[in-house]
C-alpha cells in the first residue's frame, strides 16, 4: 500500500513540475509579446499604445534623465521628451527572460536609430535595458520597471 502512495506522490510532483515548466514557457512567450508590442509601439511613436503595456504604478527610468514615476508622468516623458524630439526605428533582442511568481525580469538587447524631428539627424542606438514585469490582476503581464542606458552612440 505505501508503494501506491509513493508512486502516486512521485507522479503527482512530476506532473506539477511539469505544469510549472509549461506555465513558465507560456509566461515567457507573453512576456515577448509584450516586448515586442512595446518594439512596435516606439517605432510608431504611440505613446499611448505604450503606456497601455505599463502598470499603473510603474517607474521607467531613462538614461540621463530622472525617473519618471506612475503612468501619468511616463505617458507625458514619452509623448513629450520622446516622441516630441525623435523618429525611432528599433529593434530589441530579448537576451534572457525569467519568471518568479506573478513577476518576471527580461535583459534586452537594443539597436537601431532615432532622427531628430527639428535637424533631420540621425543617431545610432547600441541599449540595454532591463524590464521588471508583474502580472496584472487580469493575468496580463505588464511593464512595472524599465531602465535602459546606452552601450555608446556614433555621432
Amino acid at each position: 500500500m505505501s508503494k501506491r502512495i509513493l508512486s502516486f506522490l512521485i507522479v503527482f510532483v512530476i506532473l506539477v513540475a511539469g505544469a510549472r515548466i509549461v506555465a513558465a514557457q507560456s509566461d515567457e512567450v507573453q512576456i515577448k509579446e509584450v516586448i515586442t508590442t512595446y518594439v512596435k509601439m516606439l517605432n510608431a511613436g504611440d505613446a499611448d499604445g505604450v503606456i497601455e503595456l505599463f502598470m499603473p504604478d510603474v517607474v521607467f527610468m531613462p538614461h540621463g534623465s530622472p525617473a519618471q514615476v506612475g503612468s501619468t508622468a511616463v505617458h507625458a516623458f514619452f509623448r513629450d521628451s520622446l516622441f516630441g524630439q525623435v523618429s525611432i526605428d528599433i529593434s530589441f533582442d530579448p537576451v534572457e527572460v525569467v519568471v518568479l511568481d506573478g513577476w518576471a525580469f527580461a535583459r534586452v538587447e537594443a539597436t537601431g536609430s532615432d532622427t531628430s524631428k527639428d535637424s533631420g539627424k540621425s543617431v545610432k542606438i547600441d541599449n540595454k535595458a532591463l524590464f521588471i514585469f508583474r502580472r496584472a490582476n487580469s493575468g496580463q503581464w505588464k511593464i512595472a520597471r524599465l531602465m535602459w542606458n546606452m552601450n555608446g552612440r556614433e555621432q
